[in-house]
């Protein structure tokens, strides 16, 4: 059985963190409406993470894997996804 949950919510000490941190990107001058992000926090035993301003889950999860391979091809390496499961 998985742990992994979704809410709208924060849930704990590092999903308030993240709240915290959309909650400074929208009181900066240079916000838009049109501004997205993710917020991944991490504390060595469990992770916390934001995703702030897009539609759905898929939208963000496909810009997060196309800047993580920018980030592998500037240090000389591919990034390659492959589906596992079913459908």
């Amino acid at each position: 059985m998985s742990d992994e949950i979704r809410t709208t919510e924060p849930i704990d000490r590092l999903t308030r963190l993240c709240e915290a941190m959309t909650k400074a990107l929208e009181a900066h001058p240079e916000f838009g409406e049109d501004v997205k992000c993710i917020v991944f926090l991490d504390d060595k035993e469990r992770g916390g993470l934001q995703l702030y301003g897009y539609s759905d889950d898929i939208e963000a999860l496909t810009h997060l894997f196309l800047h993580m391979r920018a980030i592998f091809r500037a240090n000389g390496k591919d990034l390659l996804f492959a589906p596992l499961g079913e459908g």
